[in-house]
């Protein structure tokens, strides 16, 4: 199949079922291979908008005392029952802002940013690991031990340099690429499950 062709496959798929966007499929198969929002309900989405990954982690949550927390520096169009924060990740009172709507720590922090690309293959992974690493340092922030962290990450040099990184907070750390990721995307998801707390060699700096 064609990568246009997959591309119209998705978001036509996505149409149907009701998501904002064909991400919401990356969650769902992310979610079918490693569980991670089954026993969650203090959810917790970085780079969210359009919404579809607040949609999928709802749709996942099966306890009725649900907290998801969505944040995005663009407009995000309400979803019933989950709480939007207008703000950029880089926004340093931020943790605190999410923490406020949680009022407990997270079970889950999803993180799903990428730059608007530039063309620029090297500049764009760069960045675009930049934010993953700021995910990283925002995660460690909120999670309650044993929580788990998912985080889009662009194949650069750094890549197996972050996964080591991402080993010392969490007790299992697994590379997946979604089949509904593009094939030519350099994208992958790194699942991080069991935060070992931040007594565990937390670095303010990972950055």
């Amino acid at each position: 199949m064609s990568t246009w062709k997959k591309n119209e496959t998705f978001r036509k798929q996505a149409r149907k079922a009701g998501y904002r966007s064909r991400a919401a499929f990356k969650l769902l198969e992310i979610e079918q291979k490693f569980g991670i929002l089954r026993k969650a309900n203090r959810i917790v989405d970085l780079c969210s908008a359009p919404g579809s990954w607040l949609q999928v982690a709802q749709e996942k949550c099966n306890q009725s005392d649900y907290k998801i927390v969505g944040v995005d520096l663009n407009y995000i169009r309400p979803i019933e029952g989950v709480s939007v924060i207008q703000a950029s990740i880089e926004e340093s009172d931020l943790v605190s802002q999410i923490l406020e709507q949680l009022t407990l720590p997270a079970h889950v922090v999803l993180s799903d940013c990428s730059p608007k690309l530039s063309g620029k293959k090297v500049l764009d992974r760069e960045r675009q690991l930049w934010q993953a690493k700021l995910s990283l340092q925002i995660a460690v922030q909120l999670l309650e031990k044993r929580g788990h962290f998912v985080t889009k990450v662009f194949q650069t040099s750094e890549f197996q340099e972050f996964i080591t990184q991402v080993k010392d907070y969490f007790k299992s750390v697994k590379s997946f690429k979604p089949k509904s990721s593009l094939k030519r995307s350099p994208e992958m998801y790194l699942i991080a499950k069991e935060f070992k707390g931040l007594s565990h060699q937390f670095n303010p700096d990972v950055l």
